[in-house]
């Protein structure tokens, strides 16, 4: 047995998605998706917003022909992974999602929300209201998380104006966790949802798509007003009132 997390998304199919404080919650059968339990709160990551979290204990294998599934489950994960492949857990406990994004998580969750029902008007404000400092603000907070990360030393030397994570200097990703890019995720979909294929652009070098105007620069509007929310020891008075400008513009609007 394993103690851990559990994010769930908005699927209505998934079998945790109705689960209550209490249940035993078993996959209904042996084929993934599995249920994948995070042994560490730092390490999930919300792959849509809004989802619900859970505190969840594995259920070991009943059966031979469980135990045989679960070890080819877990087969090809590494020694050191952050996370486990389990069939079954019983739930422990639901906490609040704002966890996921560090002790000013409320703030960052506010921004998320927004970023989830983001419509092309509200777009057009952040665009014209982003603060042109801003890309420089989110840049000196940047250097300033990763110079007391484990491992920021090798990445201070970088450009990150318009980062999301840098996994590899600390167990946290970002000041943040994953709330930068769980709220770029929110406004591509806003995106796709609101103006489809014309919110988009294709480079045709990386052969990925990217957002066009407004959405490109409310994304990052929104990202930079999460970093002076969520992580406000990183920012100085000059550079909080940069990078948030965009967010009191709709908030007072």
């Amino acid at each position: 047995m394993a103690d851990g997390f559990v994010y769930v998304n908005g699927d209505p199919d998934d079998p945790l998605a109705g689960a209550q404080v209490g249940a035993r919650v078993r996959m209904p059968s042996f084929d993934p998706p599995w249920i994948v339990l995070h042994h560490r709160l730092d390490a999930v990551r919300p792959a849509h917003w809004p989802g619900r979290l859970f505190r969840v204990r594995s259920v070991p294998a009943v059966t031979e022909e469980e135990r045989v599934a679960l070890e080819g489950a877990t087969r090809n994960l590494r020694a050191d992974a952050s996370y486990r492949r389990v069939f079954a857990v019983d739930v422990l406990a639901e906490l609040s999602p704002a966890l996921l994004f560090g002790p000013n998580g409320a703030a960052v969750v506010e921004v998320l929300d927004r970023a989830d029902r983001l419509t092309e008007s509200v777009a057009r404000d952040l665009a014209a209201a982003r603060h042109p400092g801003a890309a420089d603000a989110y840049r000196r907070a940047w250097e300033r998380w990763l110079s007391g990360q484990p491992n920021g030393a090798a990445y201070r030397d970088g450009d990150h104006s318009g980062v999301l994570a840098v996994p590899g200097a600390g167990p946290a990703g970002s000041p943040i966790g994953s709330g930068f890019a769980a709220i770029s995720i929110c406004v591509t979909a806003a995106a796709r949802q609101r103006a489809g294929s014309a919110a988009f652009i294709l480079d045709e070098d990386e052969d990925e798509e990217l957002l066009v105007e407004p959405w490109s620069t409310a994304g990052a509007a929104l990202i930079e007003a999460a970093m002076a929310l969520g992580a406000p020891e990183l920012v100085d008075e000059a550079d909080r009132a940069a990078l948030t400008a965009a967010w009191r513009a709709i908030r007072r609007s």
